[in-house]
């Protein structure tokens, strides 16, 4: 096998890595391994000729960018990005603004986190201070973007 082979066959095999690297965890040590396949091939091409070894870089530094800048895209739109929104249909900080000032009934024991039922609504809330009991009546005093507080209201335990 002739050296542009070589050369050849390790840049392919430095893209096969920088691919590897942007989606696997690995730490690093991907990228260290494309880094030293692509100076070994960077190596054997200068190595073979000059012209060879010039063409290769000048590919690299085209290519590398670009496959990086697209690999990133790649994740982005794929299943292990975090979707902005629940396909379910995660609550909004909009849908849940109209619940301030309502009463519920605390379903679960709240320690401090619980179920809360907001007429016909079943909601993840979190006591204000303390522990609420299962059955006592809550108000709705606050919601930060999908995060429900509420307090009981006094001598409401059912």
């Amino acid at each position: 096998m002739n050296a542009l082979y070589w050369a050849v066959a390790l840049q392919i095999l430095s893209v096969a890595l920088l691919f590897a690297e942007i989606f696997l965890p690995s730490g690093g040590m991907l990228a260290v391994a494309m880094a030293g396949a692509l100076i070994g091939s960077l190596v054997v091409g200068f190595t073979a000729s000059a012209l060879q070894g010039w063409i290769l870089l000048g590919l690299d530094l085209v290519a590398f960018p670009f496959l990086t800048w697209w690999g990133i895209n790649q994740v982005e739109k794929s299943a292990m990005a975090l979707p902005e929104k629940l396909d379910r249909g995660g609550a909004t900080a909009e849908d849940l603004s109209d619940l301030i000032g309502s009463e519920g009934v605390a379903e679960t024991d709240m320690r401090p986190v619980g179920r809360v039922r907001l007429d016909d609504r079943l909601v993840e809330a979190q006591a204000r201070t303390g522990f609420v009991l299962r059955g006592t009546l809550v108000q709705v005093v606050s919601i930060d973007g999908n995060h429900v507080v509420v307090r009981p209201v006094e001598n409401s335990v059912l």
